[in-house]
């Protein structure tokens, strides 16, 4: 006994035309036909009589329908369950996520608003952090995923790369490197600096940049987040060389950002267990975030 055969059974049962089971079930007619042939041929027994084009219940038909009822409840939700894992809204129901600081209270809430929308019974914990916190995170099976600035330090991760961003300057409002199209090293000389936290794979490569091109950092502030270097910069207590693609997110301060050359920084992308298939819904989850960073 086949599960199609099962179904067929019960909406014939329950229509009480070939026809009518068809139309419930979303099949021709002579497969459903076909198919309850096949199956009173597999039990040895008919289980309708046939008249005048409708379809009699026999006493074992009805005493196979009662035998049915949780059967078919299960199946149901079995079949619902793979509806939902095929459109990416059910399996993994508790999702951990790790961002930058900067992420958490700007593009994540939308990311987490559209997932949730598709996902009613689904929940979600986002976790900040610096890239290698984050990194040490999804090691340590505390994040499911992280985004973080690629490649990563650890090479036991699957890589999905979401978006590549230049490099920005911000300044304080009025600023006078706000008058230049580009900034380059050579426009930071004896500027007051404040610089991201030493943990960061670009730092360094950005010390060594001044230097070749002559200038001496002067960090007035040390931080350890990008939203933390734009409130520091909308105070007026330096400039700064961000990803661009986070200074967006913060241009309601009072700040103007303008393009830094030549570029320090990279891509950006997922981070997850390698041999660790992400589940669909955490599929999901990267497709919408990689959406809304396009945007």
């Amino acid at each position: 006994m086949k599960l199609r055969q099962i179904e067929i059974f019960r909406a014939v049962m329950t229509g009480g035309t070939t026809s009518a089971a068809a139309g419930l079930l979303g099949l021709s007619q002579p497969a459903v036909s076909r198919q309850l042939t096949q199956l009173e041929d597999e039990l040895g027994f008919e289980l309708f009589e046939r008249a005048k084009g409708r379809l009699l219940p026999r006493p074992e038909a009805h005493a196979l329908m009662d035998e049915l009822g949780e059967l078919t409840a299960l199946l149901t939700r079995l079949r619902r369950h793979t509806e939902d894992l095929k459109a990416g809204t059910g399996g993994q129901r508790f999702l951990k996520v790790a961002v930058p600081h900067s992420l958490v209270g700007s593009v994540m809430p939308d990311v987490v608003a559209e997932w949730l929308a598709a996902r009613p019974d689904a929940s979600v914990e986002l976790l900040g952090g610096h890239y290698d916190a984050i990194e040490q995170m999804v090691a340590t099976r505390v994040a499911d995923l992280g985004l973080v600035s690629l490649p990563p330090r650890d090479a036991g991760f699957d890589v999905r790369v979401l978006l590549s961003s230049p490099s920005a300057c911000i300044m304080p409002a009025g600023h006078p490197l706000a008058a230049r199209a580009t900034v380059r090293p050579a426009d930071l000389v004896d500027r007051p600096l404040i610089l991201l936290g030493r943990q960061r794979p670009t730092r360094p490569a950005f010390e060594r940049l001044l230097r070749r091109s002559g200038v001496r950092p002067v960090a007035r502030v040390e931080v350890h987040s990008v939203e933390a270097t734009c409130a520091m910069v909308a105070r007026g207590l330096g400039v700064a060389v961000v990803p661009a693609f986070i200074a967006r997110l913060f241009t309601h301060l009072p700040i103007a950002c303008r393009p830094f050359e030549p570029r320090v920084h990279g891509d950006y992308g997922i981070v997850s267990l390698k041999g660790a298939p992400l589940a669909r819904t955490a599929e999901a989850f990267v497709a919408i975030l990689k959406a809304r960073l396009a945007e």
